[in-house]
């Protein structure tokens, strides 16, 4: 089951029905991963930069904003709770306008590098950064005529 929670009215200003994106975005992501007949819990608050920066600073121990973040529960198996994913509707703004990408392109990248995050995925060397990378890529293809 999908949970999302809008927590800053900021992602009305930008999409009509915010919840409904997420939920076709995350579900063709699950898809593609071949992973939706697990039907994982996840969580998701689409936030703004005040609510990541609060997260980030209880439990990283880091006083700034940023643009997802991804705090796993449990391994993937039937009806886990896979954990909860924060993005921030500010940060994503931010980054869009000064990389010159597409803003809804970039909160569906956001979104797939967060679930990545829950099913263990890392960039940390080299090596796991190409095969997130990929995977990221190979969903965002397939995501291409939603967004």
């Amino acid at each position: 089951m999908l949970e999302i929670n809008v927590v800053a009215h900021g992602w009305y200003s930008l999409i009509k029905k915010p919840k409904d994106f997420v939920l076709g975005i995350m579900g063709t992501a699950l898809h593609t991963l071949n992973i939706a007949h697990y039907k994982p819990n996840i969580s998701i608050a689409l936030a703004n930069d005040f609510f990541i920066r609060q997260l980030n600073l209880k439990f990283r121990k880091i006083d700034a904003s940023t643009n997802v973040l991804s705090f796993p529960c449990e391994h993937l198996s039937y009806k886990c709770d896979l954990g909860d994913i924060a993005i921030s509707i500010d940060t994503i703004k931010k980054e869009s306008y000064e990389y010159n990408i597409p803003i809804f392109e970039h909160i569906a990248h956001m979104l797939i590098h967060g679930l990545l995050h829950l099913l263990g995925y890392d960039h940390t060397t080299r090596k796991e950064e190409i095969i997130m990378k990929d995977l990221e890529h190979k969903i965002l293809i397939v995501l291409d005529s939603y967004l």
